[in-house]
């Protein structure tokens, strides 16, 4: 076993990132407990190392109501080393590409058939500074593509592994790493209002469905709500994080070997349940079908504590707390959410609140890059920093 350190290793000071949320002061240090035996552990207590008095500072913003640059569903984002940003997007059948300070390059994927065009790209990451590998679900197949000379090369997916996941019509989660590796969470069997869901990842090198994670989620209608716990699944580049199974804020950091890295935990409890969440209030964004459906099935004995896993460019790990509405879920989770943020090593770092109508994609050093809904429902890609260090 190994305890929390008295403070973050030094290269963790240069890209803190976080703001503890205003007018909140420190809770008591209070800590948490690993359950099991295995591998190394971290028990943070509730008191981080970020300090208060930070601010959001928009640097740029891509896309939204500006003539030609218009985006439709967002699928994913990839940032390169560079900083340049490449965009999966779905509704137009496209790859678009953002330079580091945002501004609009245009597509270098198009709706197509051939090598270099894609049908529905759902995923995409960055292999080294010049290469971008891109997971189309419409042709069931990765493209890599060399984006100096613009040429690409294609390997094919098994439709077997895409397949239930692009018929059910709700994609919850899909990551992809630079192994070529592809993550998707599957749909399952419906019972008595709880569908059975698994976690699931292929390859070319070992092209059999292989499931990390099964868990029973409480569905309506075939989608989850994300009220009730279940464990979760975040993905980087080099490391992938299972929250645990019955519901405790403990997680577990595997390698690409499937060793274990660490496991850590927080004493944070879950979010009250909204008005929303338990049918007693309207919102815009949920079925008003549903209310009465959720009233009769009133809230879970204890609600999830975490909604989200974000793997971000440096390792580190981001906790979602605020919890999607049902039915307006979608990949990229709430907006305006809470985040726990941990160091790869597990020790927690502190908690931030995005802005409003702004939802996590990626996050390096100080800069986290955003999806933004306006009022017009119009989306953009935003890069934000906090200042205040």
């Amino acid at each position: 076993m190994i305890s929390v350190s008295p403070g973050p290793p030094p290269w963790a000071v240069t890209s803190l990132l976080a703001a503890v949320i205003a007018g909140c002061d420190r809770p008591e240090s209070a800590a948490c407990e690993v359950a099991g035996t295995e591998g190394s552990a971290v028990r943070n207590t509730s008191v981080g190392d970020w300090p208060a008095e930070l601010s959001w500072r928009e640097v740029w913003r891509a896309g939204g109501a500006e003539e030609g640059e218009e985006l439709v569903f967002t699928a994913d984002v990839a940032v390169g080393p560079d900083g340049s940003v490449a965009i999966a997007a779905w509704g137009l059948a496209e790859v678009i590409l953002l330079d580091p300070d945002g501004e609009w390059l245009g597509p270098i994927m198009t709706r197509g058939e051939g090598p270099g065009e894609v049908q529905a790209p759902a995923a995409l990451t960055w292999v080294d500074a010049n290469t971008l590998l891109v997971l189309d679900f419409g042709a069931f197949r990765l493209t890599t593509l060399d984006l100096p000379s613009r040429s690409a090369t294609v390997t094919a997916v098994d439709p077997a592994f895409i397949s239930p996941v692009f018929a059910s019509g709700e994609v919850t989660f899909v990551a992809l790493q630079p192994d070529r590796t592809v993550w998707l969470e599957f749909p399952g069997r419906i019972e008595d209002g709880w569908e059975e869901r698994s976690f699931v990842r292929w390859s070319p090198g070992n092209p059999v469905n292989d499931t990390v994670a099964r868990s029973r989620a409480r569905a309506l209608e075939r989608t989850t709500l994300p009220a009730w716990p279940r464990p979760l699944v975040g993905v980087g580049a080099e490391t992938r994080v299972l929250s645990d199974p019955d519901g405790r804020y403990e997680l577990t950091v595997f390698d690409r070997d499937d060793s274990i890295l660490v496991r850590f935990c927080h004493p944070a409890e879950a979010l009250p349940l909204a008005p929303a969440e338990r049918g007693e209030a309207p919102d815009e964004r949920m079925p008003d079908a549903w209310r009465a459906a959720l009233r009769e099935l009133g809230g879970p004995p204890q609600p999830a504590i975490i909604s989200r896993i974000v793997v971000d460019a440096d390792g580190r790990i981001w906790i979602q707390r605020d919890r999607p509405l049902p039915g307006a879920a979608g990949p990229h989770g709430a907006p305006g959410a809470l985040h726990d943020v941990f160091l790869p090593s597990g020790r927690f770092l502190g908690s931030i609140r995005l802005p409003e109508d702004h939802r996590l994609l990626e996050a390096q050093g100080r800069r986290v890059w955003t999806l933004h809904t306006g009022s017009l429902d119009e989306s953009s890609i935003a890069a934000l920093e906090i200042e205040g260090f």
